[in-house]
């Protein structure tokens, strides 16, 4: 039996509350990418119809959402930096913060005339793909030890047509990859302790781009070294909220200068590096 999307909506509402989630707004991002209509149109048009393969298509989402898989695994989009992306299991869901570190490197770029930028850890591609239409100018260069990750990243590239200005290479870190002078190295390495309890959503995301060593700072402390072996001058990274004092020695110690910068929750979030000698 056909039912309208008023009553799919309240069904679907029922579900994700019984589960503690956000009815609402997951239910009606659901339902309107399952249409391809904006949540608006849901409102302006609760009497129509849905046939009962789109009724049962909508329910499977919601019950697999209330199992606590990420809404952005099922709907395979997260929004980044004002455009929309595609994501699933094979990378990390984009946080809000790491916009941040988007608008970081952006300001190095213009500050300095930075012409070449390498992404270490591209994962989706957001980074790499936000930089490119920022800057027309600059090329890009962007590693990830996972080709899965690669994959994903390839898919926004070609979907910004974006292919000439970034080139992606498998590694790890920067291994094997010629730095030329005044090149930008821009980074979100996994920085999570590996005791440090997650919620049980993020376990759906890969562990790869999650866990950074006991402590959680040591893939970025490796980082900072290689960048300093390649006389790396700007280096821009996401961090964890407690690596500042352990980082901040550990980029002295390599010869960087460095400012940290806080996420929305004020909480230490990254860091801007220039090398001082080369």
């Amino acid at each position: 039996m056909d039912v309208n999307i008023s009553k799919a909506l309240y069904e679907a509402k029922r579900i994700l509350k019984d589960k503690g989630m956000r009815p609402a707004l997951e239910s009606e991002t659901l339902l309107s990418h399952l249409l391809g209509v904006d949540r608006v149109y849901l409102h302006m048009h609760a009497q129509e119809e849905l046939d009962a393969f789109a009724f049962e298509h909508f329910m499977h989402m919601v019950k697999v959402r209330s199992k606590g898989k990420p809404l952005e695994y099922i709907t395979h989009e997260v929004s980044f930096y004002g455009r929309s992306f595609f994501v699933d299991e094979r990378v990390l869901i984009p946080r809000p913060e790491t916009e941040i570190l988007v608008h970081q490197a952006s300001q190095i770029i213009q500050d300095y005339g930075i012409k070449n930028v390498v992404e270490v850890g591209i994962g989706s591609g957001v980074v790499s793909v936000s930089l490119a239409i920022a800057h027309p100018k600059i090329s890009i260069l962007a590693t990830d030890i996972s080709m899965e990750a690669l994959e994903v990243a390839s898919v926004n590239i070609a979907t910004f047509n974006l292919q000439n200005r970034i080139s992606l290479f498998q590694t790890s870190l920067m291994e094997g990859v010629d730095i030329q002078a005044r090149t930008l190295v821009v980074s979100n390495p996994p920085y999570v302790a590996l005791d440090y309890p997650l919620d049980a959503s993020v376990r759906y995301e890969p562990e790869i781009a999650l866990y950074g060593g006991e402590q959680g700072d040591e893939i970025i402390k490796a980082l900072i070294n290689e960048a300093a072996h390649k006389r790396v001058r700007y280096l821009v990274c996401e961090m964890g909220a407690t690596h500042r004092a352990s980082l901040s020695e550990y980029l002295g110690l390599k010869n960087y200068q460095a400012s940290f910068y806080s996420d929305y929750a004020g909480l230490d979030r990254g860091f801007v590096a220039i090398r001082q000698t080369n």
